[in-house]
């Protein structure tokens, strides 16, 4: 085998070696797509549940505290009406 021959044997090789690593890279890239997509998708779906969750929070408290006011009265009340 001459140099001109090995030079050209390195050479394919060399270049098959970056097909492979570009074949890698190509797949990899797809699972991080594929991975970035279903995390966008679980970031929503959280973001809808968090509003959910505040607004059946702020719908307690509109219940709630009213309650709590008037037994604060009526406890109130009934301290003060003995004295």
């Amino acid at each position: 085998m001459s140099d001109c021959e090995e030079v050209l044997a390195i050479l394919k090789r060399m270049e098959q070696n970056q097909l492979k690593a570009l074949q890698i890279q190509s797949e990899q890239l797809a699972q991080s797509k594929a991975q970035i997509e279903k995390t966008e998708a679980r970031v929503q779906e959280s973001i809808e549940l968090q509003k959910t969750a505040v607004s059946r929070q702020a719908k307690a408290l509109n219940v709630v505290v009213p309650i709590l006011l008037l037994a604060m009265l009526y406890v109130a009340y009934l301290l003060f009406r003995h004295t």
